[in-house]
């Protein structure tokens, strides 16, 4: 493959550490402990979703030269990697990535079905993905909705099919059968939330690195509800001649206000969810997964303690 042209080739590293979803079971929160390590390189930018080349709008790297980009400051670690929660979803990213990485170790984090997709909606409802507030109603509407039945924000409409995304069991053998099993570790949320560190010694283990001796682990992109959906929708997608307007004066005054506009976004925002599922919609989205699960529990990995209690 040719070198990326106006790259100093001799400094860039090639990834070798992809977090890779499920998105809203700790990707996040996995990504920001693991950077901590003084032995892993992971970038300030998260979520490039390079290897998704079925999501064409979700790719915010498009080239090899600029993904490459994002690892120029890599300096004696070992562990260098990326996250893009997209790339478990996606049906092209294990091939994709196999064939850019083919020793890559690869991280997936999964969750309850019903716990994972009513998350998942409310993502998506805050961010103006969505645009139906009832969770009953988009899981009914699964593969079935209008071309137009979708949020202001909405730039990959097969994100709303939540039957689609929920085959997790389906999602995760695609890398297994894409790279060896030694390569590949999946854990689960409730586990993980139980004894973060236990699931932090196995990834260090996994990665060949030492431990050192992280004990806090402290909640990360917690559930969140907007209060004003317009103010919310604003902040994440000005109209364009603002936006320049905005980067202009920024730069002419020396201010960096990105986080202004974090703190408008957290004050415009609670902690939770606009609403609980039902116990009924929670059986009925385990029964719909069950043969998925099936395939899945196999390949999720259990503490000693787990493994003993079961």
């Amino acid at each position: 493959m040719p070198e990326p042209v106006g790259l100093n080739w001799a400094r860039i590293v090639r990834p070798n550490l992809f977090i890779v979803g499920a998105p809203k079971c700790g990707t996040t929160a996995w990504y920001e402990y693991l950077r901590d390590h003084p032995d892993i390189f992971l970038p300030e930018r998260k979520e490039p979703h390079y290897f998704c080349t079925d999501f064409p709008n979700q790719r915010r790297v498009r080239t090899e030269k600029d993904y490459l980009e994002l690892f120029s400051g890599v300096a004696s670690e070992s562990i260098v990697g990326e996250a893009s929660a997209s790339y478990l979803y996606s049906k092209e990213a294990a091939r994709n990535l196999r064939k850019f990485a083919p020793d890559a170790k690869i991280l997936i984090f999964v969750r309850d079905r019903p716990g994972f997709l009513f998350s998942w909606h409310n993502q998506l409802l805050n961010n103006g993905v969505e645009n139906r507030p009832d969770f009953e109603e988009a899981w009914r509407l699964s593969g079935r909705r209008a071309p137009d039945d979708h949020g202001p924000a909405c730039d990959e409409k097969s994100f709303l099919d939540y039957r689609a995304i929920g085959y997790l069991g389906e999602q995760v053998d695609r890398f297994f059968r894409q790279f060896p099993t030694n390569q590949i570790r999946v854990f689960g949320y409730d586990d993980w939330r139980r004894d973060p560190r236990a699931t932090y010694c196995e990834i260090m283990r996994f990665l060949a690195l030492r431990d050192d001796g992280r004990k806090e682990f402290a909640r990360v992109n917690e559930a969140r509800a907007t209060r004003w959906q317009p103010l919310s929708l604003f902040l994440r997608h000005p109209p364009r001649i603002l936006s320049a307007l905005y980067r202009r004066t920024r730069r002419a005054i020396g201010l960096n206000a990105a986080p202004l506009g974090r703190v408008i976004a957290r004050l415009n925002s609670k902690r939770g969810y606009r609403a609980q599922m039902s116990d009924g919609l929670r059986e009925e989205i385990e029964r719909f997964f069950a043969a998925d699960d099936d395939m899945l529990q196999p390949r999720i990995w259990r503490s000693a303690d787990d493994r003993s209690s079961v």
